[in-house]
């Protein structure tokens, strides 16, 4: 094994032990443990949303306002708006840990959309190589959130030093955060941002 997957399984490895989760973790990380860790831990989650409750509404109602990615037809402008209040979101909390992230991708055969530039697709083949990446820069950490926020891929954001594993979908993130402390944190910046936070 090279020293470059020897360092980076010692990385994950400490990551793993510093949530001290009794729910295993293999190749896969947690990108499909998500339910079972809500059912042991269901007072740690929260959701980021852009809506402060769940919307019961008829969908004449609220087809309005569930803007999407769309790579076939023009996308709404609101749809980089709220986009871009995630992004900034996760962003400004991963300034106070260390980062890692697992993307679905690596076990995907589909192709990296074309909406990303050459420079992007850059980025995100790294995770053909390993199935979890260091992020060392906010611009590489866009990249994998766009490929889930417009429905491509989902990822998952480790922060160890915070205690919180985000599972990042369609413009909405499930978050585990296991010391309380933080959560008002979470919520000053989600709220800075014009995004919501509520209970899952």
């Amino acid at each position: 094994m090279s020293d470059k997957f020897s360092n980076q399984n010692k990385i994950i490895k400490n990551m793993i032990d510093s949530f001290n989760l009794s729910i295993n973790f293999d190749l896969t990380g947690y990108l499909e443990k998500e339910e079972e860790i809500y059912t042991k831990y269901p007072e740690n989650f929260l959701i980021i949303d852009r809506f402060p409750m769940i919307i019961s509404k008829s969908m004449e109602w609220f087809a309005p306002l569930d803007v999407c990615f769309s790579q076939n037809k023009q996308t709404p402008k609101e749809f980089f708006e709220v986009e871009k209040k995630f992004i900034n979101t996760l962003t400004i909390l991963s300034c106070y840990s260390s980062l890692l992230v697992q993307s679905s991708y690596y076990f995907s055969e589909r192709e990296i959309p074309d909406f990303f530039t050459n420079e992007e697709k850059d980025y995100l083949l790294k995770m053909k190589d390993h199935p979890f990446i260091q992020i060392i820069s906010p611009k590489e950490l866009s990249n994998y959130l766009k490929l889930s926020l417009r429905g491509y891929e989902q990822t998952i954001i480790y922060l160890p030093e915070l205690k919180i594993i985000a599972w990042v979908n369609e413009l909405i993130v499930s978050v585990f955060v296991q010391d309380e402390k933080y959560r008002k944190l979470i919520d000053t910046i989600s709220s800075t941002e014009g995004l919501y936070l509520r209970e899952k």
